[in-house]
């Protein structure tokens, strides 16, 4: 399904291009029809490439082209191959990392397959070089890329067709460490990957169409997708596919579909699935209310790492709830781990431990500071907390200035209270 949009998108941007070569490169005129044909020879592709190559050199240092002469017994591959080795530190300075490495990537193809795919990409060379050739681009150092990590990764998806490749690929197109951020190029090959069953590209796929990136929101499509996943044994697709059965996404609503699932990705160590469990025995969605397994399960996630986890468990045991004794320092500890996470709940609740002093001890700097980090995340609470504290100035200098300035933040995000106190205050 996909190879067949891609396919109809391909044509249109050649009819495109075919317009724009008319005008602006005459070998490009006569030759990019190639493209249009059912199977591409890689001959044409490297050509197209040799030619993209000669014009940037050609444009930037004219001067070089001289040392290098295509010869009659090497292969046109060869001949581009070269051009890309021998003027390297050149062409860095003239093409954009993406482009850059995706002409690395298809001139060092030995074998063609997925000819849909590959059309894309150069495709992608081809707008650049006739669209934005001319513009600044941000010139990049060799040590900014491992482009013969991304070169053999490319070889593998398209000569072996190795879908762990394609998937990887695809991971490489969304990574946010300086790499390139192209999603429309990962749902391409998480596309190719999940139609060979790869799972963690299914489940990645199906991230894309849940959340509507790129693609359009479709939660049929991300619903199949993870259950794919899901009955391969990827742990995160099968929280995935439990939290759609519990909320009714794409699916009707199903506790006993949702436990079901929600259970596997527990045993797999998911800890969102293991908080989501703790809310099934804690409210008894489709199962007896259960007070001590959903503190187990609450408690295995907030181990885990999991901030709402963390959150709940430090409400659980300052309030006492689900049979645990009230234990305010043990509350103290989970809010805190929950604040490393930037919890803004876990921000306001500290402020109010400390500042009232429920653990013993009274810190009203404590909890100035977190009541300032929640007030500063927008909790509207925590700035009418901090006007009553410098206000009624307990613990520290009544400062009416603060007071004020708090209390008008407070106002302003919509708190009746704060408001009536303020115009008291201005009224002194």
């Amino acid at each position: 399904m996909y190879g067949q949009f891609l396919a109809k998108q391909n044509k249109e941007r050649i009819e495109s291009l075919q317009n724009l070569t008319q005008t602006q490169g005459t070998w490009f005129a006569q030759n990019i029809k190639l493209l249009t044909l059912e199977e591409v020879q890689l001959t044409t592709l490297h050509k197209i490439f040799y030619q993209v190559v000669r014009g940037l050199l050609k444009k930037n240092q004219q001067r070089h082209l001289q040392i290098v002469q295509p010869e009659q017994t090497q292969s046109v591959q060869e001949n581009v191959l070269t051009l890309l080795a021998e003027y390297d530190d050149l062409l860095r300075e003239a093409i954009s990392l993406p482009i850059y490495i995706l002409i690395w990537q298809i001139s060092s193809l030995e074998k063609l397959a997925n000819c849909a795919e590959v059309v894309d990409d150069v495709l992608d060379v081809l707008e650049w070089y006739f669209i934005h050739q001319d513009e600044l681009i941000e010139t990049f150092d060799e040590e900014d890329l491992d482009h013969e990590v991304i070169i053999d990764l490319y070889k593998d998806a398209i000569e072996e067709q190795d879908a762990n490749a394609q998937f990887e690929l695809g991971e490489y197109y969304i990574a946010n460490d300086g790499t390139p951020f192209l999603p429309k190029k990962s749902i391409k090959w998480f596309e190719l990957a999940a139609s060979r069953g790869n799972a963690d590209a299914q489940y990645a796929l199906g991230n894309f169409y849940f959340e509507g990136i790129v693609v359009q929101e479709n939660y049929n499509r991300a619903f199949t997708l993870y259950e794919a996943a899901a009955e391969q044994g990827h742990p995160d697709a099968a929280n995935n596919l439990a939290d759609m059965y519990f909320n009714g996404e794409g699916v009707p609503e199903n506790m006993v579909l949702a436990k079901k699932w929600f259970d596997f990705a527990a045993k797999q160590g998911v800890a969102e699935a293991m908080f989501t469990l703790g809310i099934i025995y804690e409210q008894g969605l489709g199962v007896d209310i259960d007070g001590e397994q959903a503190f187990i399960c609450y408690k295995k996630s907030a181990e885990a790492g999991y901030v709402e986890a963390q959150y709940r468990l430090g409400g659980i045991y300052s309030e006492g709830r689900l049979e645990q004794p009230r234990d305010v320092n043990r509350g103290l500890y989970w809010y805190e781990k929950a604040a490393e996470q930037y919890h803004v709940d876990a921000f306001y609740d500290l402020g109010f431990i400390w500042s009232q002093g429920l653990t013993g001890i009274r810190n009203i700097e404590k909890g100035i500071h977190w009541f300032k980090q929640a007030a500063l995340q927008g909790d509207s609470e925590a700035k009418l907390q901090l006007g009553h504290i410098y206000n009624k100035g307990e613990g520290i200098v009544r400062n009416i200035k603060e007071a004020i300035k708090w209390y008008g933040l407070a106002a302003d995000a919509g708190i009746e209270e704060a408001a009536i106190l303020l115009h008291e205050l201005k009224g002194v």
